[in-house]
């Protein structure tokens, strides 16, 4: 029994084959220099696919900038042919990072285990290394970044006719290794680098030839244009976009920007002729500071008899319709909350989102917007939304293309924005009609905000001195105080002015359940209460966070690895 046992174990190890290794056998690379420093660079890379790794191809990836004299430069890559065992190989490149990544393969066909031999051949520009005596071919044959172990690697170098080679480096290892485990030779024109041992996982050969100067021939005035656009054409493109928006929106302003000459402010003693709280909201504030548009207008709606607003502390706020005879017409945007809340009754602010609600105040907010909009400030957005895209573009081009980022060109995006940011916020401008307006309304407001220091004098309205305090004065302008901010110095002037009436004083519009105090308190109270009850009917936003000799192996042009996919 243990000699069947025995017999079977040998016969299944036989039915299946030792598992073999993935490795590259070897990479042998052709450069052929031409006499405009442009090299044609031929890569032959035999590998054995095992299916581990190397499922359908390999894939090569090479730098995408390389340092000279201090400035960072992009490789330029002119891909000639890719094939795979003598026949075209389909193929694909992507850029990430410092990779351009050539993925070679049919990502519907698997290759089958073996020997496979890759052909790259790839065209790049200007990689002969000026000095002022000599100059040098220094290229990383095959990168320093492979998956797979190289057994052999070998560069073949051919350079153009009188070129005389005056010296001669190899390096092999890992990156930034000195060792230099290789031969050279020179035959029949061609001068040949050899590895004498295997390169392990991420290490690789480099290699350098010194050239008899001039041996090759200068750059091209359309090369170093190339060059200087790639170490300055950033920096160009955001100066040039810097003074350009600058100048365009110089002049937009100075065309549709500027104010109106502002008149000065004296204080007046009534609002606007036909101006509700909302319009001298929407006016001052040139649009809507928060929701006191809204709150001004519930409680203009109330002294008016309009409607009924019941303040609860804990049960939200209720609003409800109430019939008046003989009533004075609304103006547009009071009638539209009326009709858009109380089609079918009471309404109940504060308890929860209420779609209804949310509805009505948009269309509250777009009446305003509509009525007091462009007849009395303009926005001219579409200058500064040119200006932005502009901006945009060039900085994005910037971005793509600088090769090296610096502090010039971090500060010149910061100016580059700081000059949008101060045209946006001076491209708005009144009309003349509402800067006219706009400067009775701050005239209100000052009477409202001080009239504490202003002489009381009995007088009619529109005299010299303000006119008297009353109960009735004080609810009638109520609403455009707190339209306009100035609720608290108009409530404790009343106070001062009517302490008696102040002190038991009841808003006969307003069932307010937040307890009992002077009118300052109270109507602070029932202000409070109803914007907070406003808050609660619109639907919440939510947000969340997240957070020779002096080279090594690894250096020169060329270089990056690659593996399987």
């Amino acid at each position: 029994m243990t000699r069947f046992l025995a017999l079977v174990c040998v016969l299944l190890v036989a039915a299946f084959p030792a598992v073999g290794e993935e490795v590259i056998n070897r990479f042998d690379v052709e450069i052929d220099v031409a006499q405009d420093g442009d090299i044609v660079v031929t890569e032959a890379i035999t590998v054995n696919a095992e299916g581990y790794q190397i499922k359908r191809g390999i894939f090569r990836d090479l730098p995408r900038y390389f340092e000279s004299k201090g400035d960072r430069l992009r490789y330029d890559y002119d891909i000639l042919s890719v094939e795979r065992d003598g026949n075209d190989e389909p193929y694909e490149t992507s850029s990430e990072g410092n990779a351009y990544r050539i993925r070679i393969g049919d990502p519907d066909r698997r290759l089958s285990a073996g020997e496979h031999l890759y052909e790259i051949s790839y065209r790049v520009k200007n990689q002969i290394r000026y000095f002022p005596d000599h100059d040098e071919l220094y290229w990383n044959v095959t990168g320093s970044y492979w998956d797979f172990p190289i057994l052999s690697a070998s560069a073949r170098i051919l350079l153009p006719d009188g070129a005389e080679v005056t010296g001669q480096s190899g390096y092999t290892g890992a990156q930034g290794s000195t060792q230099s485990a290789y031969r050279y030779s020179e035959s029949g024109g061609a001068h040949v680098f050899q590895t004498t041992e295997p390169l392990a996982r991420h290490e690789g050969l480099t290699i350098s030839l010194s050239l008899e100067k001039g041996a090759i021939a200068p750059l091209s005035a359309g090369d170093q244009r190339a060059l200087w656009w790639q170490r300055h054409g950033a920096l160009a493109v955001l100066l040039a976009s810097l003074i350009g928006v600058f100048v365009f929106l110089y002049r937009s302003w100075n065309r549709v920007g500027r104010d109106p000459e502002r008149g000065p402010v004296f204080p007046l003693y009534e609002p606007p002729a036909g101006y509700s709280p909302a319009a001298c909201h929407y006016i001052y504030h040139r649009g809507f500071s928060d929701h006191d548009a809204l709150t001004a207008t519930l409680i203009n709606l109330g002294i008016k008899g309009r409607i009924d607003i019941e303040v609860h502390e804990w049960k939200g706020t209720i609003l409800t319709p109430m019939p008046v005879e003989g009533a004075q017409r609304l103006p547009n945007e009071e009638w539209l909350v009326m009709r858009k809340l109380f089609s079918e009754g009471p309404f109940t602010l504060g308890k929860r989102e209420d779609k209804t609600f949310s509805a009505a105040y948009q269309a509250f907010r777009a009446k305003v917007s509509e009525k007091f909009g462009p007849d009395y400030f303009r926005w001219n957005l579409g200058y500064t939304l040119i200006a932005i895209a502009l901006s945009a573009v060039a900085i994005i081009f910037a971005i793509i293309h600088a090769t090296n980022w610096n502090s010039w060109l971090t500060g010149l995006v910061i100016a580059i924005a700081l000059v949008n940011g101060l045209f946006m916020y001076l491209m708005p401008a009144a009309t003349q009609k509402g800067e006219e307006i706009r400067t009775k309304i701050k005239g209100f407001r000052l009477y409202m905000e001080t009239a504490e220091k202003l002489q009381l004098n009995a007088a009619e309205v529109g005299g010299k001195t303000p006119p008297p305090m009353t109960k009735e004065r004080y609810e009638t302008f109520l609403p455009y105080a707190v339209a306009l901010g100035v609720e608290e110095p108009w409530t404790e002037h009343f106070e001062k002015l009517l302490p008696r009436e102040a002190a038991d004083y009841h808003p006969a519009w307003s069932a307010a359940h937040v307890g009992r105090g002077s009118a300052s308190s109270l109507n602070r109270a029932i202000a409070t209460n109803l914007s907070a009850a406003v808050v609660a009917s619109m639907p919440q936003s939510s947000s969340s966070s997240g957070a020779g000799g002096g080279g090594f192996s690894g250096g020169g042009g060329g270089g990056g690895g690659g593996g399987g996919w």
